[in-house]
């Protein structure tokens, strides 16, 4: 008996000595480690201190194509100003109005199959710290909320909103909506617009480009959903339980840029893990299940390997009704449904890697995509290519370059250019882009033809070591051209302000 007592204070001593530690344990891996060494984990709970806090309640009723939504927001004013009103972003409102459409025209009926179906947010009630709040809905289809503050927010200062709100899904094989098989909650929630050296950012949805900016925030989800359905969602499934006739599904994510989900009755998953991330393919066409799941592993690991280690635990790809190809969330892609077709292998593999590599330039290096799209557009592309290169082999990278970049896209800008007198400056907002085909050719393939550039003339060690200093000084947060310029610079000794220029501004 009585050893029995001494091993049980001894184990008792050895627990409370571990628990005491810990902390020491964490602020050492924190603060005295390089960041190279640090577990993601560790990656993450330091990313996501000092950010917004967002916890969202869901009522998903796909019968009615309503979710009925209340959030919390816990808002910290991280600039330098003190802040008189604050913006958040109400992305459904921009399916509001057929005659403010988010498609151009030779889309519309792509997206709207069964002619044209509105969507929206409306908003019920706000709350600031516990109080009814003045706020005005305004912008180019009420897709701006402002919110009227009793004082100001000061630097560091923190406040408290609560809102009340209804999302109507439109029938749309957009990017939000829904189609056949599957709901699209993406771009669903009131977002706090970016406050940065610019000021509020506050654009509207544009036609072309992806109309979106924002910064890094920590989320907790609860969606209440009717029992058969499957959510594919931005971060990890904390809890997963029966209540009556649904399924109440709760997901955290930390320091991700947005959040996103997808459901549907009809999916069937398959797993595998890329490094310490488990990847899952959500998919109802299956040979082509198993092999998007196959190309984004493949291409999650060599990311890894070349840019930086992916720091969230969870990746999903699914298959989607959406009809422009691919489109990128944080841990989470849509592919278009055409894809998976037996015949579109090919295009399958090549679209998965490209959203997949947005994980990491745009997902987790952010940019403001309205003003600077070529940075996380150009450099996507450009990584689509390095990984034909390693996958395959340099006479395979040699092909797909010139197939989507080289001679398949810019012998067409040439075209265009010699028949309209085009612009080529690809350091412009989006909205001053004649159309999706002129910006695809010069934001896609000029911008990866740029990255192209700089390879061939500093090498690929240099290269590669410009890339990986851009991912570990950006990761989390926001970033510009002098940004991109200053890594490579750093890794080489030289300025390469001159070269980006030339093809950033098409100077002679």
């Amino acid at each position: 008996m009585n050893v029995l007592l001494k091993k049980r204070k001894k184990i008792l001593l050895i627990s409370l000595i571990i628990t005491a530690l810990l902390p020491v344990g964490l602020y050492f891996f924190e603060v005295f480690l390089p960041d190279s060494w640090c577990l993601p984990a560790f990656e993450l709970a330091r990313a996501s201190r000092g950010l917004n806090q967002y916890e969202i309640q869901v009522e998903f009723n796909p019968d009615a194509k309503t979710l009925t939504c209340h959030q919390k927001v816990e808002y910290i004013n991280r600039s330098q100003d003190s802040l008189s009103h604050l913006y958040f972003h109400l992305h459904p409102n921009a399916y509001r109005y057929e005659n403010k459409p988010v498609f151009e025209k030779n889309e519309m009926e792509q997206a709207y199959p069964d002619g044209f179906s509105p969507g929206l947010l409306e908003v019920d009630e706000v709350v600031i710290d516990g109080e009814q709040a003045e706020y005005v809905v305004g912008g180019f289809s009420e897709n701006i909320l402002m919110l009227i503050l009793k004082g100001s927010l000061e630097p560091g200062d923190k406040t408290v909103i609560e809102m009340d709100y209804r999302v109507i899904l439109p029938y749309c094989l957009g990017r939000f909506g829904y189609g056949k098989n599957m709901y699209k909650a993406v771009n669903w929630y009131p977002i706090a617009s970016v406050y940065d050296e610019r000021g509020w950012n506050l654009d509207r949805y544009y036609t072309i480009g992806d109309p979106f900016y924002s910064d890094a925030a920590n989320y907790r989800v609860r969606i209440q959903a009717p029992a058969g359905y499957t959510i594919a969602a931005t971060g990890e499934i904390k809890e997963k339980r029966e209540e009556g006739q649904h399924l109440i599904w709760e997901f955290s994510a930390q320091a991700v840029r947005d959040f996103a989900w997808l459901a549907g009755n009809r999916f069937q998953t398959i797993s595998k893990k890329a490094g310490r991330t488990t990847v899952t393919s959500y998919y109802f066409t299956e040979d082509a299940g198993k092999k998007a799941l196959e190309y984004a592993v493949e291409s999650m690991a060599y990311f890894n390997e070349a840019f930086g280690e992916y720091p969230y635990p969870r990746f999903n790809v699914v298959e989607s009704d959406f009809f422009i190809g691919g489109m990128e969330y944080p841990n989470l892609i849509m592919l278009d449904h055409d894809l998976y077709k037996s015949n579109n292998s090919d295009y399958l593999e090549l679209v998965t890697v490209h959203e997949t590599a947005h994980q990491w330039w745009y997902g987790l290096v952010g940019s403001n995509q309205i003003t600077d799209a070529w940075l996380d557009e150009g450099l996507t592309e450009y990584s689509t290519v390095l990984y034909y290169g390693h996958r395959y082999g340099q006479e395979k990278e040699e092909e797909v370059y010139q197939n989507i970049i080289g001679k398949g896209k810019y012998n067409n800008l040439q075209f265009f250019t010699y028949s309209n007198d085009i612009d080529e400056t690809i350091h412009r907002p989006t909205y001053e882009f004649s159309s999706w085909v002129i910006y695809d050719l010069l934001v896609y393939g000029k911008g990866a033809m740029l990255f192209h550039s700089l390879r061939e003339k500093m090498g690929d060690q240099l290269f590669f070591q410009g890339l990986r200093l851009y991912f570990q000084e950006n990761r989390f947060g926001n970033a510009g051209k002098t940004d991109i310029i200053r890594a490579f610079s750093q890794v080489t000794g030289q300025d390469w302000q001159q070269h980006f220029d030339q093809w950033l501004y098409d100077y002679e």
